[in-house]
């Protein structure tokens, strides 16, 4: 990976520069240092950028499938496709433990992708902020999930 392609990746998936030191087990300045090609990009912080990439292309590409699946049901696509944004890291992680560690501007980038294929499919759509509290005395009873999420996130449009 060169430097140019490690910054634009890491740029592109909502990554800052402390996070992926962070994940990396270093400084700062070593990726400062691989971005500006001082220092050779080292190949398991490039195979983790490119898993990461990877991991958000699958999870858009399993929301097209779902979408896909619905219209094939009803023969048409939904009216309107709610999607959830999270604030905070720790909401992200407490409501999508599947993507601890990454930070909430990652799943920022997620939604951003999957909107540009929803818009591509001509499919509406709207983007809501997770309230946790309204979220939690919304639910009730009911089972926290993906597709509850969506449920309340639709009527918060």
């Amino acid at each position: 990976m060169t430097p140019a392609e490690l910054k634009t990746m890491r740029e592109s998936l909502g990554l800052t520069a402390q996070w992926l030191a962070d994940q990396a087990g270093v400084k700062l300045r070593s990726v400062q240092y691989w971005e500006s090609g001082r220092s050779p990009v080292p190949e398991d912080v490039a195979g983790m950028i490119n898993q990461i990439e990877a991991s958000i292309n699958y999870a858009v590409g399993q929301a097209v499938e779902i979408i896909n699946a619905a219209k094939k049901k009803q023969g048409c696509y939904p009216e309107l496709v709610a999607l959830v944004r999270y604030r905070t890291d720790e909401d992200l992680w407490r409501f999508r433990g599947d993507m601890r560690p990454l930070p909430a501007t990652a799943h920022a980038e997620l939604l951003a992708r999957l909107t540009r294929e929803l818009s591509k499919m001509g499919v509406e759509f709207r983007i809501v902020y997770m309230e946790v509290a309204t979220y939690i005395e919304w639910l009730g009873n009911r089972s926290d999930n993906e597709s509850t999420r969506a449920e309340w996130a639709s009527q918060q449009v």
